[in-house]
């Protein structure tokens, strides 16, 4: 049986095909489904198929050892993040008006569909932006703090972006993401985020996420409004699943929230490229609704997506197009901020990227303030 696209993305419908495989050709499944960060999901799924089926396929231990211990790992982050969730709440909650937890973290902790063997780097956190400087103290207080950046990067997050630099705790290494917006500001398209508020929701533990909805428009929005797409295939994936936890087949409160942030194109894409690749029936006069409102922009879109978001790997056949995975992420770019500011951000970071590596990685770090034994208002270090 030949490993192909259209098998992998069939793996997430019918589990059972990797028992149709032969034993040599197993492994290399497995290598590319963990490349692309989606391995403990299809070990959820297999899981659940063997459970369901009445008389299941035959798999080898092997095999079957790696599936384990993917989706052991996914369960055990599901166990960190509701303990970490319940840190960051206990640190925010005095100074910010809503702790809003996004993306991976948000799946977990409300136990839906999509969450199910999703695993994720850091933690990302939605926060009110006046509150901003108040949060990012309270964390450095428990223990999160940021790592060494460049002065042109602080200048960037703090000046242009939709979140502060990545923060880490000291002891148990976890990652936060903190942002105070779902795109970055100098965007034209940055929705008020005020409106975020409108579709915060609390889970039955106390913790607060964005509507499914919301966390749908979001989803899709992280996936066309990125510049890396090497694992695009689990954003893709996580839509797919998400659309079960929306239960909604016309998609009404979906494209509420998508009308109210100003993504419908967005969504609309997204809904496309799920009908495209997994075969799901979707609501196709709203996919068209959305996708003409920007005709021309669309072709584009369509032609330069249409293998962006499947499975990579060099070994693949026929092979991505590494055009059109370059010309994605240029987009991706050319869509985060106006063209003069992208252009003077580019030559800086080539610029600066030369020099270090003519004179070293931490030629930009950021200096240490001096001690001066003469001013007594600044301490010494250590």
């Amino acid at each position: 049986m030949q490993i192909d696209y259209h098998f992998l993305v069939s793996l997430f419908e019918h589990p059972e095909r990797l028992c149709d495989l032969k034993a040599h050709q197993r492994p290399f499944v497995l290598l590319i489904l963990r490349q692309q960060k989606v391995l403990p999901k299809f070990a959820y799924l297999f899981f659940q198929y063997q459970e369901q089926a009445s008389n299941p396929k035959e798999m080898d231990e092997k095999t079957l050892r790696h599936l384990r211990n993917a989706f052991r790992i996914a369960e055990k982050q599901k166990e960190q993040v509701a303990f970490e969730a319940d840190e960051i709440v206990k640190a925010l909650s005095p100074v910010s008006r809503f702790v809003v937890f996004l993306k991976g973290a948000a799946y977990s902790l409300n136990q839906s569909e999509v969450g199910q063997g999703r695993i994720y780097s850091d933690i990302d956190i939605l926060v009110n932006k006046d509150d901003l400087h108040d949060c990012e103290q309270h964390l450095g207080m428990h223990g999160w703090i940021g790592g060494e950046i460049t002065d042109y990067d602080e200048k960037y997050y703090r000046k242009w972006a939709h979140e502060i630099p990545p923060l880490t705790h000291v002891h148990r290494g976890t990652n936060i993401d903190v942002h105070h917006n779902i795109i970055p500001v100098v965007s034209k398209d940055a929705p008020n985020a005020t409106i975020l508020e409108k579709y915060i929701v609390k889970n039955d533990h106390g913790i607060q996420t964005l509507t499914i909805d919301a966390q749908f428009v979001h989803c899709c929005v992280h996936l066309f409004r990125n510049e890396d797409y090497q694992t695009a295939f689990r954003d893709i994936l996580d839509l797919r699943f998400m659309l079960i936890d929306v239960n909604d087949p016309e998609l009404k409160g979906v494209m509420r929230v998508a009308k109210d942030l100003g993504f419908e194109y967005e969504v609309g894409l997204a809904l496309y490229f799920v009908q495209e690749i997994f075969g799901l029936a979707l609501p196709q006069a709203v996919i068209d609704k959305c996708l003409n409102m920007h005709r021309f922009r669309s072709r584009i879109d369509l032609w330069t997506f249409s293998s962006v978001l499947l499975p990579k790997h060099t070994r693949l056949k026929p092979k991505s197009s590494g055009f059109k995975l370059m010309l994605a992420e240029f987009r991706g770019h050319l869509i985060k901020m106006p063209l003069p500011l992208l252009a003077y951000h580019l030559t800086m970071k080539m610029g600066r990227g030369i020099i270090q590596k003519v004179m070293g990685e931490h030629f930009f770090s950021r200096k240490e303030e001096q001690f001066d034994p003469t001013d007594l208002t600044t301490p010494p270090k250590g």
